[in-house]
Order: structure tokens, then C-alpha cells, then sequence
């Protein structure tokens, strides 16, 4: 299979032909005409997606500042893995080039109809980003010399927990959903290496938020009760 020359050109054509049908799937507007879309080299994608994500939540961090060892562990994970994201921020589909261009067209479209639904739920429901954004804040000012406040710590990171499940099963779910719809030659790059056996063994969690809600999106999408969902996360 030939690999498929990632250019900024090419997402915004695949963003085209998939929001139509993200939309129709969502119910939702995802508002195109504040869309930008941009691939990245995997060596960036540790600055432009996690510190970039960080800083819009509130949180001053530096690109160039001196990493510890559990800082370039996870560098190393995330440009090692990460497909896409979609950053509320700025306002972005990011696409990490070497980490899909061996996926087939299909493939690509599946991927940022992923994000696209990240799209959606962002334009549609800020306010679960807010809620997110204020309990990184909250974790990332506290000092963690005490056992009570790495309890503290966990406490944050547990109540954000049923929203980025939702958000993640959801994408997923429409993702499934047009796959298994309108593209079931899709191929998407997989990997098998270090990086995504640590993903496995370390963020164990986050891997569960992909799957975790899936079900109960699937029931609200058959009766029609998926703003429904959405409203029970605000808090």
C-alpha cells in the first residue's frame, strides 16, 4: 500500500468530505468556517498538543524548559502513539504525520472523523472543557510533598474521569459507526512497539475512555437521549 503524502491540503479535503457526515451522526454544527487543520512531525507533537493543551488550560509551562524524566517518558509516548487531536484552544485538527501516513485514505478519514466529534463536542458543550480545564489547573498548582495532597491530586483527576470517558467513547462510537457504515476497507497504522506497551501498562485509564462509555452512547444514540448524557456531566 503506498503511503499517503500528509499535507495540510490533503486534511483539509478529508475535513470536508467527513463533517457532513459527523454532523448528521452528532446532530451537531461544527462550525468549519473556525476550523483549521495542520500535520505535524512527531517530534513536535509532545509541544503542540500536550503543552499546548496545558497552556490553554491555564497552566504555565514553557516548550523549552528542562524535562525530568517522567516529562520526556511521556514525550516519548505520546509522539509515538498518538494518531490526531484536536486541540479546543486553538481551534485545530492536528495530525501527526508519521503516525498515519501508512493508514490508506479510508483509514485517514476515520481518523479525523475522530476528531471532528472532538470538534463538535467542544463547539456544543464548552462547558465540560471548562470543568477539564480547571481541575489540570487545580493538579498542576498543587505541591505534591504530602500524602494528602497526592490524594487531593487524585480526587481532581477522578472527577474529570466520567467526562473524558464520554468524550472518548463518544468519538469512538461515531468512529465505529462509520466504519463499520460507509468504510469498512479502512486501514488504519497501527504499531506495535515500546511506547505502546508502556501506553498499555501506564495509562491504562486513559485507554479505558476510548471503550468505557461506548455502550451507553450506543443506547442514547437508538433513543435519542445523547444531550441528555452530555448534561449529566455538568457539575
Amino acid at each position: 500500500m503506498p503511503r499517503l503524502d500528509m499535507t495540510d491540503a490533503l486534511i483539509q479535503i478529508v475535513v470536508q468530505e467527513m463533517s457532513p457526515l459527523v454532523e448528521r451522526l452528532t446532530g451537531w454544527s461544527l462550525q468549519l468556517a473556525t476550523l483549521r487543520q495542520r500535520v505535524l512531525p512527531k517530534e513536535r507533537g509532545y509541544e503542540e498538543i500536550l503543552l499546548s493543551r496545558m497552556q490553554a488550560a491555564g497552566v504555565n509551562v514553557e516548550d523549552d524548559s528542562p524535562r525530568n524524566i517522567m516529562e520526556r517518558l511521556a514525550e516519548y509516548m505520546l509522539e509515538e502513539t498518538v494518531l490526531a487531536a484536536y486541540e479546543p484552544g486553538s481551534g485545530e485538527i492536528l495530525v501527526i504525520r508519521e503516525n498515519v501516513d501508512d493508514s490508506n485514505l479510508d483509514g485517514l478519514r476515520l481518523v479525523v472523523a475522530h476528531e471532528l466529534v472532538h470538534r463538535g463536542q467542544h463547539v456544543n458543550h464548552r462547558e465540560i472543557f471548562a470543568q477539564v480545564d480547571q481541575s489540570t489547573r487545580s493538579v498542576c498548582q498543587m505541591a505534591l510533598d504530602s500524602d494528602s495532597a497526592r490524594v487531593m491530586a487524585l480526587e481532581h483527576l477522578q472527577r474529570i474521569q466520567p467526562a473524558m470517558t464520554m468524550l472518548e467513547s463518544h468519538a469512538m462510537y461515531v468512529q465505529n459507526t462509520i466504519k463499520r457504515l460507509y468504510l469498512p476497507k479502512a486501514v488504519i497504522e497501527s504499531h506495535f512497539n515500546l511506547a505502546v506497551m508502556l501506553m498499555r501498562l501506564l495509562a491504562a485509564p486513559k485507554a479505558a475512555q476510548y471503550t468505557g462509555a461506548v455502550p451507553a452512547v450506543a443506547r442514547a444514540a437508538r433513543n435519542g437521549t445523547l444531550e441528555d448524557l452530555y448534561r449529566s456531566l455538568q457539575g
